[in-house]
């Protein structure tokens, strides 16, 4: 099982023609929790992003632009922004702390 912390969930980071995806919300405290406990890769793309995370998680999150590609029981906990961003907009830490967010365990089930 890996372990992915992002900011967004695409179906592209599939990489079988079929998936099982279990989603469910998770509290702060509980993401904290799993990340604490297995470990992730971090796939946050913007450092503003990573440093409000490094601080709310109070665990270091790097920056680390790649793409992930998910196999059977792989994990993503996903830093949702319940806001839509305008194209191309980039937000300072500030700003990012201001918006209301929520975590998601997305979970790839074997089949």
């Amino acid at each position: 099982m890996k372990v992915y912390l992002t900011n967004a969930f695409s179906l592209s980071m599939l990489t079988r023609d079929y998936a099982k995806l279990t989603v469910r919300e998770m509290t702060l405290q509980e993401a904290k929790s799993f990340l604490k406990t297995y470990g992730f890769v971090s796939a946050i793309g913007h450092f503003s992003t990573a440093e409000l995370l490094t601080s709310l998680l109070e665990m270091n999150v790097e920056m680390n632009r790649i793409q992930v590609k998910l196999e059977p029981s792989d994990v993503v906990i996903v830093f949702q922004l319940q806001t839509r961003l305008s194209e191309g907009q980039v937000l300072s830490r500030e700003e990012l702390e201001k918006l209301q967010y929520k975590f998601y365990k997305v979970e790839v089930n074997n089949t």
